[in-house]
């Protein structure tokens, strides 16, 4: 969905943020909501970052769309932990039981390969709080004492942010 940002569009949804309940409790659901006319865009143009079904044929001809190149996909919709929310040596969503239906270390890499295309300037934006590195250290240390099989929590953190 793309909207056009207008005061009066901000009024609209606020008038009813506390009336209409979004069917899958997120926003997208409300905006589903409100706006019944929408059409909706071509996938490619919001693919979205999951693995529900977690059936080899479902991940295979994700990760290919994920990594093609030249790309397949105009944007990639990050469900789960953002990117710039993990190190860049894995998608740390393999950390969390809940969030590995989200996790894809080909999509992580290609939001990485376009981060590393930006302006310095907005790469700032991308940095690390202390709060979030100790977090994603945590969530390390959780995931290798439940040792979950994917093993991510071994991979060597080379991510320059992670001693920022």
């Amino acid at each position: 969905m793309v909207i056009e940002p207008s005061d009066c569009t901000f009024r609209t949804l606020m008038k009813w943020r506390k009336e209409i309940v979004s069917y899958n409790g997120g926003d997208q659901g409300f905006l589903n909501e409100i706006f019944v006319w929408w059409h909706r865009l071509p996938r490619r143009v919001n693919f979205l970052k999951n693995f529900w079904s977690n059936k080899t044929a479902e991940i295979t001809m994700k990760n290919h769309l994920f990594g093609a190149d030249p790309p397949k996909l105009f944007s990639i919709h990050y469900l789960g932990l953002k990117p710039w929310l993990c190190y860049r040596d894995y998608d740390c969503n393999w950390n969390l039981q809940d969030q590995k239906v989200y996790a894809s270390d080909v999509a992580h890499r290609r939001w990485w390969k376009v981060h590393d295309e930006m302006v310095e300037g907005l790469r700032a934006f991308c940095r690390l709080s202390p709060e979030r590195r100790d977090g994603l250290e945590r969530d390390r240390k959780h995931a290798e004492e439940l040792n979950f099989g994917d093993r991510h929590w071994t991979i060597k953190i080379t991510d320059s942010r992670r001693f920022a």
